[in-house]
């Protein structure tokens, strides 16, 4: 039998797995991340952060948390030798143009 706190985790963990579908598909730069990986990532924070924190925000507050951690994870991952272009992009993500 599920916890409710389990059952949170997973309610938040769909929504936010949905939130990287679409930010991976818009945004061409996201596409480097391994989407499994990030759900994970995700993963793990719920077990350190409460679910009950993220439940009650809406889609765009979710979505920008999420992106946060994206961008992080970008950052982490992205190797040194992006074109400008991308870097231009890149740069226009993490400010939010």
């Amino acid at each position: 039998m599920m916890t409710q706190a389990s059952t949170e985790k997973n309610t938040v963990l769909k929504r936010i797995a949905a939130i990287i579908d679409r930010v991976m598909e818009s945004e061409s730069i996201y596409q480097e991340l391994d989407r499994n990986e990030l759900v994970e990532t995700f993963s793990k924070i719920l077990d350190r952060v409460s679910p009950q924190i993220l439940l009650p925000l809406n889609d765009e507050k979710l979505k920008k948390r999420v992106e946060r951690v994206m961008v992080t994870e970008l950052l982490w991952t992205t190797p040194n030798d992006l074109t400008p272009e991308e870097i231009e992009i890149f740069n226009a993500v993490v400010e939010g143009r």
